[in-house]
């Protein structure tokens, strides 16, 4: 079995992981003022379930460098690049498949357009990267899980008030957007905001570029802190 396969069925394994992949977002869609365009909050909320799911998921991680797990596995010959790559190629599976059958799900029931449903599955996914390398950096910092998990949702509360995910970016000051604009919850938020006025163009697609680069400076960090 390839640590790829390995990681799908272990996470799959766990309830958390289950609830956060199924459970939640079954119960959202089915929740039908959450899902109006003009209102768009079961929109910005699912969010939420993204970064809970993808700190679920990479949590395996920890678990594994804290009880010695990694030692073993890199004593196998496997380098830290195989290990890391697959781990998160199979979150970054999980995650897109539940995107593609909520949005798939919403447009059989809500009507939404096609074009509409393919630009919610891009940023979609390309925040729930965003999600799967941000939690790799964060548990890197971390030799707890339990002050990972304390201060984890904490930082979430504030990325999602100053984000855009809670008050809705143009009713936010001006002070905090821009402070906002430091976090990947901002800019999910305006590829939304730019999805609901039909507005997809250059703000969209800038925030997604921006998302994959705090994807990448995640990946960078949290990679190498795992090697050292």
């Amino acid at each position: 079995m390839t640590i790829f396969q390995f990681a799908l069925i272990r996470s799959l394994r766990k309830k958390a992981n289950l609830a956060a992949l199924c459970a939640v977002p079954l119960a959202m869609i089915f929740i039908r003022p959450l899902w109006t365009l003009e209102n768009y909050m079961g929109f910005s909320f699912y969010s939420l379930t993204i970064m809970f799911a993808a700190f679920s998921l990479v949590r395996s991680i920890m678990t594994e460098r804290v009880t010695g797990t990694v030692v073993r596995i890199y004593a196998a010959p496997v380098t830290t690049f195989r290990y890391l790559s697959q781990n998160l190629i199979a979150f970054c599976l999980l995650l897109g498949v539940q995107i593609v059958i909520l949005v798939a799900a919403g447009t059989v029931m809500y009507h939404w357009e096609i074009g509409t449903a393919a630009l919610l599955i891009v940023c979609y996914i390309v925040f729930a990267v965003t999600c799967i390398t941000f939690s790799l950096a964060w548990y890197s910092l971390f030799r707890s899980r339990e002050m990972s998990d304390a201060v984890f949702s904490i930082v979430i509360s504030f990325m999602a008030m100053l984000g855009g995910i809670f008050i809705p970016i143009p009713l936010l000051p001006e002070l905090l957007r821009k402070i906002g604009m430091l976090f990947p919850t901002y800019w999910l938020s305006n590829a939304l905001l730019s999805i609901q006025l039909r507005e997809f163009g250059m703000d969209y697609w800038l925030s997604v570029i921006i998302m994959l680069l705090f994807s990448a400076a995640f990946l960078l960090y949290g990679s190498r802190r795992r090697m050292e």
